[in-house]
């Protein structure tokens, strides 16, 4: 996989999502946040069109 600069839009409630983490300071929420969410969505912008 080659890896490059990807811009990677969140909604709503990906935001809210975010933002509640960050208040929470919930290091365990914010992993399962990470590999459940944002990781796929970086694999589907790395994938070659």
């Amino acid at each position: 996989m080659n890896l490059k600069k990807v811009q990677i839009e969140l909604d709503v409630s990906d935001v809210q999502r975010v933002l509640a983490i960050a208040l929470d300071e919930d290091k365990d929420r914010a992993l399962e946040y990470i590999k459940k969410n944002l990781v796929k969505k970086i694999e589907k912008v790395l994938q070659p069109h």
